[in-house]
């Protein structure tokens, strides 16, 4: 007689299947990278993903680190404070949803419902705010576009990003303290 015939042999093959699968899906999940891909862009950073400052991320390498100390400072206040932060990201995404790649961003840095960030696009020459999911009621899309046109559009343009991301988180941390 077959012996795979056997119920109590096949339902054994079958769980003997099941752990190696969970095993190898385990083993894979510790070495590939928690890094998830940005959409048709560069890789974003993971939660976990250490920078020098709060939540600043100059992945294009136009921050001076004296911004980018001034920035942290911001957020750490921002933290202590009020429990919220702005994220500052700049990029040579070039892509064309530059909205969709902040808020993948923002996801893959954990960022809550009362944070915001915006996302200076340098090699597609655009920018983007996006608020937590929680301020929408207080600050509209609307408002976001009309804060980064307001303290960000004349610096970005002239390709001051320095002063463009300063003048917007310290806009947006001015709002936060007012309406909080």
């Amino acid at each position: 007689m077959n012996t795979l015939k056997k119920p109590a042999v096949a339902w054994s093959i079958v769980v003997v299947v099941i752990i190696i699968a969970v095993a190898i899906g385990l083993f894979r999940g510790r070495t590939a990278s928690n890094t998830p891909e940005g959409p048709g862009g560069p890789a974003l950073p993971g939660p976990g993903t250490v920078t020098a400052y709060t939540y600043v991320y100059d992945d294009a390498g136009v921050l001076s680190s004296s911004t980018e100390r001034k920035l942290g400072g911001i957020n750490d206040q921002l933290i202590d404070d009020y429990n919220c932060a702005v994220a500052v990201v700049t990029c040579n995404y070039g892509g064309g949803d530059l909205g969709g790649y902040a808020m993948d961003y923002a996801e893959a840095i954990d960022l809550g419902g009362t944070d915001f960030i915006v996302v200076l696009d340098i090699s597609g020459e655009n920018y983007y705010l996006v608020q937590g999911a929680d301020l929408v009621d207080w600050f509209s899309d609307q408002d976001c576009v009309d804060y980064a046109r307001e303290y960000m559009e004349r610096d970005f343009a002239r390709g001051d990003y320095d002063d463009a991301a300063l003048n917007l988180s310290g806009a947006l941390a001015d709002w936060i303290a007012y309406n909080y």
